[in-house]
């Protein structure tokens, strides 16, 4: 247990940072959320998933500065338009040169709907 939660591990800060790219994208960093190790796969932005984990740390695991970190990111904030020769390259845009289209969940439907209609409270 003092070895999982000391600082200086950054197996437990990437993780973290791994789940809440996960939330965001669909998709974590490593496919594998609930594995990091040898039998995980293998990151997609290795440079990433580590700065990512490092600011997470210098900022007291702050997951309000996470988010923030993320959703502010040209990344987070690319189009979903199509792009043939991307296509051809990266079909499952693991390099993420756009964004990946989701579904509502039934909760945020049903906000847009009452919002529209003024009757959110």
């Amino acid at each position: 247990a003092d070895w999982l939660t000391d600082d200086a591990n950054p197996l437990t800060w990437r993780v973290v940072v791994n789940r809440v790219w996960h939330y965001h994208f669909g998709r974590g960093i490593v496919d594998t959320p609930n594995d990091l190790g040898a039998m995980g796969g293998t990151p997609s932005h290795p440079e990433l998933l580590d700065w990512l984990a490092d600011d997470f740390r210098t900022n007291g695991g702050s997951l309000k500065k996470l988010h923030k970190v993320i959703v502010t990111s040209s990344t987070y904030r690319q189009a979903v338009t199509h792009n043939p020769t991307a296509v051809a390259k990266d079909a499952d845009n693991r390099l993420l040169w756009r964004m990946n289209r989701t579904r509502l969940d039934a909760e945020s439907v049903r906000d847009a709907v009452l919002l529209a209609a003024g009757r959110l409270d």
